[in-house]
């Protein structure tokens, strides 16, 4: 994990660190270029040898060189070892893609020195810029243990500096205690013991009133004009004031999850394929498309990746053994957890299940829980409440292929 805390670099400093920021944007991006033109043409091999030792030419002959050469060359360590992580593991690790300005803000201190000022206060020695202080929010000793760290601008205008540190003990007991969770968007999170925990509103009435007003505004203004960048610049600081309580909230629950529970299941959510848009294509254009963006926004706004992240973290350090068991969701909230007959008119709405075999009625998403910890036990051979195969319906039996595809949104 990373102990992220806030940097307090002079004005001075800070226009060095924007620099330091678009070099590493710069040579990661000539970087990646090369490597592309490479693999098309097949001409003289690119590897991380060659383009140091072109990066060493290029410091000599450009503007390259006023910048600093450890963050340089930190940005072509860092390109190839995505690379290499993409060669190595495709199905966890992408193929590295370009870098952008005002988005990726950013680049990494080696060979880091820290040094403890007082209770409340570091500092962190950035190149050109001398000792940077930061706000001290964590356990000394886990910053002090670190051997690298990133610097980063986000898009409010706020530097801050993340420590590489493995994730710290969670403290805990056994207990014993088994739960299956299913992830939602009119409750973020139930539980099959029947709990129901939703996120705090992320923004008050206010707040959202005034992002929406600065959005039209900013739409309306002239593109790299100075009020733009004043707009831009306010909507970023609510958008990361929401971002901040989001965090909060799933660092908070996570962790009061990993204490009470010694087993912990969860669906295999495909995020990224239930936030496609319903645009669909001129030939083809899709329908409820406005409703559809309406709910890809509410997906997203859940952060269900960042749950499932921090939960998995957290459960692997804990001090006493947590498992988390990943379940195919395909069909959990039209699956009756009394009978287990599936049918999707056992759901009458977003909250009432009410199955259509036994009349078993229950809160849709604490059934859809039911069936979650249900299949997760019959994962681990564990025993419990288990049922056979569900008993499709005709309607269902004849587009299997429709109502997986659908299933996660109608689990949400």
């Amino acid at each position: 994990m990373a102990i992220r805390e806030r940097l307090y670099p002079d004005q001075e400093s800070a226009v060095i660190m924007v620099r330091h920021c678009a070099d590493a944007r710069y040579v990661w991006n000539i970087g990646l270029e090369q490597r592309n033109l490479w693999v098309r043409h097949r001409s003289a091999r690119v590897n991380y040898h060659s383009q140091q030792k072109e990066l060493a030419e290029a410091r000599r002959e450009t503007w390259l060189g006023q910048g600093s050469s450890s963050i340089q060359q930190t940005a072509l360590r860092d390109l190839n070892q995505a690379f290499q992580n993409w060669w190595e593991n495709p199905q966890h690790f992408s193929r590295p893609t370009w870098r952008k300005s005002g988005l990726h803000q950013g680049f990494y201190v080696r060979d880091l020195t820290i040094k403890r000022i007082n209770r409340h206060w570091g500092e962190v020695f950035v190149p050109k810029c001398g000792r940077v202080p930061f706000k001290i929010s964590r356990q000394w000793s886990d910053i002090e243990a670190t051997t690298s760290a990133r610097v980063t601008l986000d898009r409010a205008g706020r530097w801050h500096v993340s420590f590489t540190a493995p994730q710290p003990a969670v403290a805990r007991t056994k207990t014993g205690v088994v739960i299956g969770l299913d992830m939602g968007i009119a409750q973020s999170v139930t539980t099959s013991d029947g709990n129901h925990l939703s996120m705090p509103k992320l923004l008050s009435s206010g707040e959202v009133q005034r992002k929406r007003r600065l959005q039209r505004q900013m739409a309306r203004q002239q593109k790299g004009s100075h009020r733009r960048v004043r707009t831009k610049h306010a909507v970023a600081v609510l958008a990361a004031r929401e971002a901040d309580r989001r965090k909060d909230w799933i660092e908070k629950t996570t962790t009061d999850m990993v204490r009470e529970f010694d087993v912990i299941v969860i669906e295999n959510l495909k995020v990224k394929n239930m936030v496609r848009s319903a645009r669909g294509t001129i030939e083809k254009p899709g329908k409820s498309v406005a409703a559809k963006s309406g709910l890809n926004r509410s997906i997203h706004s859940q952060a269900w990746g960042t749950f499932r992240q921090r939960l998995t973290d957290k459960a692997g350090a804990a001090t006493s053994p947590v498992e988390i068991i990943v379940i195919n969701p395909a069909y959990t909230s039209q699956r009756c957890s009394g009978c287990g007959h599936t049918t999707a008119k056992n759901r009458k709405s977003q909250a009432v299940f009410v199955c259509q075999s036994c009349t078993y009625t229950d809160n849709a998403d604490v059934n859809a829980a039911k069936n979650i910890l249900a299949a997760g036990l019959a994962v681990t051979g564990r025993g419990g409440t288990l049922h056979a195969p569900p008993t499709l319906s005709t309607d269902q039996a004849q587009q299997p292929d429709e109502a997986s595809r659908t299933e996660q949104e109608k689990a949400a």
